[in-house]
């Protein structure tokens, strides 16, 4: 008992100390962590206010844009437009200057490398862009009339977005971070932006393949994408042109989207990230990466089984969906096929199969599920695909094997998405921070939809868009542009607002209309102008300026010498840019030839030169240097072979006239062979001539009473050159005597009747 009440008192004892410490501790530990609490919030207030400055920015253009469009057919904004603009390929801007290296580098004209270079932009010009399948007139000038109409309307917004760049200089500076970019990108594909730069690559830039341009035209969305890979696809390259469609729809998607990709032929699969998952993923760009990369790698073959292909469809959605990790707003199945079933179900029981699906997402989860069907190729069966589209409300698209506007063919699902927003006029959509191409920075885009607000429903007119640099958010917040943390606030920000989509019969069948032209629709309305749909044009079509641009003087010239300069200067200089690559295609044979004859060569002259070292470096004695080149080192010259029997000394010999005293043996003394001494002539051999041919006769070793005497032979030059019959090396009388005591095991040398 006395144990047990002395641990309960202990225990009351500790729990009061704990709870004191607590009391005493807490506005300590307050008052240490307030300051870092309160400076956090500051920094996230901060960013607010940032954002919302770009939010205000972006619809304030869009309002721009939005009344110049009303004022599009007027005969003022029609006749200025005439030469008014300038072209990012083509054209030389009013008040360009080089940029400075702490505005903006520019790697293709060396910015950055310390060479004093970078690219040419003007600040206060907006310059226009158009994909090449588009622009098909003069000097890469539009010829459709909604084109021309767009170019025109839009350059009534120039002075705004003038204007807004010098406001955001003033701004930006506090941040120490460069103001970028304002642009518009139209429905039909023509592009305006402000500041001018020169375009690098001339007619690719596709403004409706950009992630900010279908963020904004269609909100949050969950996409499946069904792609058919049965062997019938692979006639007249239809599976090439599928994996580019779906390629290209998924290059569109944002962080709020979320996508997953169906491969169907005889039975259905997922094709998967790299997570490996069975649901939709979000769209962000490491996704959309390696989706892109799967689709790359499908292959073709097996039958064709549309009901599976829209089963595995439905089960992926519900899965996603009921482990909310959907979007929360619309669904779209993009449904792409050469439109022949060869297998499974009917095409009524692939029409119950949607139809009840959707309705099941509509009743439980309260999702509105659209059905876009594609009929790949020139030769593709349309009669199964356009019935599905038009049994389930949906829209179909043909798309030809060579079509040269790919995007506008796949814009049917953003298109209808875009008519849910066109009541919402505080809507703007942001995009995952990604690597801007001109500045190599982090930076991120927020845009919003331009309507004509003047019809029912407002026609999607395109996009508005400004560009923000990361920089001043990494200052303010202490993150990384590429941190979770930042990206899930711009998820925050790009998932706030689902369109709602609320079509009449007339109403789709004017997106049919858009899609694929009378052919495309359904029968269900009367009507052939879709107000709201499609464009009306203006009275005076023929008032339209057949020439878009102020000049085309640099039409047809390389980027380098269009764009690259020097800081400091106002144009293009020779001096800057990076050098082109040799182009190896234009090396004929005869260069072809020079390289294997150089081939084989240098590497025998190698070798000889190797063994020549390896040589002169066997004889440390080497003639002397007034020794005529062709003797040096060579056997090949006529000799005579000449030996003897020892003489007396003292004895004389005359060579060539002239006469030379024997020299005594040197009195080193080496181990002779007893048997090869024994073999030595004992009757004098008398010299030979060289005979006819100049051949050299081999000298052997001579030995007399243990003594090893070294032959030498006679050189077809002026004496005194004798060459040693050991090694070849030819020698002066001076030298001879050092190169045998050093290299051979010799006494002396047999020469005629003389020893040296």
């Amino acid at each position: 008992n006395l144990n047990r009440a002395f641990f309960t008192t202990m225990i009351m004892i500790i729990g009061i100390i704990r709870v004191a410490a607590a009391l005493l501790l807490t506005p300590l530990t307050q008052r240490h962590l307030q300051p870092f609490a309160h400076a956090r919030t500051d920094a996230e207030n901060e960013v607010k206010l940032i954002l919302q400055r770009i939010e205000e920015d972006t619809l304030k253009l869009r309002d721009e844009v939005e009344n110049a469009y009303t004022q599009r057919c007027s005969i003022e904004t029609l006749s200025q437009c005439s030469r008014g603009s300038f072209n990012g390929c083509s054209s030389v801007f009013p008040n360009q200057q080089c940029m400075a290296a702490d505005e903006l580098v520019v790697e293709a004209c060396g910015g950055g490398g310390g060479n004093g270079c970078n690219a040419l932009w003007d600040k206060t010009t907006s310059i226009v862009s158009i994909p090449s399948a588009l622009a098909q007139g003069k000097d890469d000038n539009p010829t459709d009339p909604e084109l021309i109409e767009t170019a025109c309307y839009t350059l009534l917004a120039e002075d705004y977005m003038r204007t807004k760049y010098e406001n955001d200089e003033i701004f930006w500076d506090s941040y120490n971070v460069q103001p970028s970019w304002t642009y518009f990108g139209a429905h039909n594909g023509l592009f305006r932006k402000l500041p001018g730069t020169v375009d690098e690559e001339c007619g690719n830039y596709d403004p409706r393949l950009r992630p900010w341009f279908v963020a904004a035209s269609s909100g949050p969305k969950d996409v499946v994408l069904v792609l058919d890979v049965s062997g019938s696809m692979s006639d007249y390259g239809r599976m090439d042109l599928a994996k580019e469609a779906a390629i290209t729809v998924i290059k569109t998607l944002t962080i709020s989207d979320r996508v997953a990709v169906i491969a169907f032929s005889d039975y259905a699969y997922q094709v998967h990230s790299d997570s490996g998952t069975d649901l939709l993923v979000r769209a962000t760009n490491e996704n959309k990466n390696l989706l892109i990369d799967s689709i790359q790698k499908l292959t073709d073959g097996g039958a064709t089984n549309f009901h599976a292909g829209f089963q595995q469809a439905f089960d992926a959605l519900e899965r996603t969906i009921e482990q909310e990790y959907t979007s929360g707003c619309n669904v779209a199945i993009l449904f792409m096929t050469d439109g022949v079933r060869t297998a499974g179900p009917e095409t009524d029981e692939v029409l119950s199969l949607i139809n009840d699906s959707t309705q099941r997402l509509a009743t439980l989860y309260n999702r509105d599920t659209k059905i876009f069907t594609f009929s790949l190729g020139a030769q593709a069966d349309r009669l199964a695909t356009k019935e599905i589209a038009c049994s389930t409300n949906g829209i179909w698209t043909p798309v030809g094997d060579f079509d040269g506007d790919l995007v506008g063919a796949m814009a049917s699902y953003y298109k209808l998405f875009a008519l849910g927003l066109g009541d919402d006029t505080e809507f703007t959509a942001w995009v995952e921070p990604y690597e801007f191409f001109w500045t190599k920075k982090m930076g991120t885009t927020n845009s919003a939809p331009v309507f004509d607000r003047s019809v029912d429903p407002p026609l999607f007119l395109g996009v508005v868009a400004s560009d923000v640099h990361m920089d001043a958010f990494e200052q303010v917040l202490g993150e990384n542009a590429q941190s979770s943390t930042m990206l899930q606030r711009f998820i925050r920000l790009s998932t706030a607002q689902c369109p709602k989509i609320d079509l009449s019969d007339c109403q789709l069948e004017g997106l049919r209309y858009l899609a694929g032209g009378e052919e495309a629709t359904c029968g269900m309305c009367n009507s052939t102008d879709y107000p709201g749909i499609i464009p009306t044009e203006c009275p005076f079509k023929p008032d339209l300026p057949k020439n878009l641009w102020q000049n085309t003087d640099v039409e047809g010239v390389k980027y380098e010498d269009r764009a690259c300069c020097e800081i400091g200067s106002n144009v293009p200089s020779e001096m800057c840019g990076i050098p082109d690559e040799i182009d190896t295609t234009e090396i004929d044979t005869s260069t072809n030839s020079i390289g294997l004859v150089l081939g084989i060569t240098i590497p025998v002259l190698f070798v000889i030169c190797c063994c020549g070292w390896l040589f002169c470096k066997h004889k440390k004695v080497s003639p002397p240097t007034d020794v005529p080149k062709e003797v040096v080192g060579t056997n090949a010259l006529p000799v005579a072979s000449v030996s003897s029997a020892i003489p007396a000394n003292n004895a004389q010999v005359t060579y060539g006239g002239v006469t030379a005293a024997q020299k005594p043996i040197a009195s080193r003394h080496l181990n002779p062979d007893p048997e090869a001494a024994a073999q030595a002539p004992s009757s004098q051999q008398q010299p030979t001539n060289a005979s006819a041919k100049g051949a050299k006769e081999q000298s052997h070793d001579q030995l007399d009473g243990g003594k090893v005497f070294c032959s030498v032979t006679r050189v077809a030059i002026p004496p005194p050159w004798v060459e040693c019959d050991k090694c070849g090396l030819i020698l002066s009388a001076d030298s001879l005597n050092k190169h045998l005591e050093t290299q051979h095991p010799c006494r002396g040398v047999l020469y005629g009747d003389a020893i040296f």
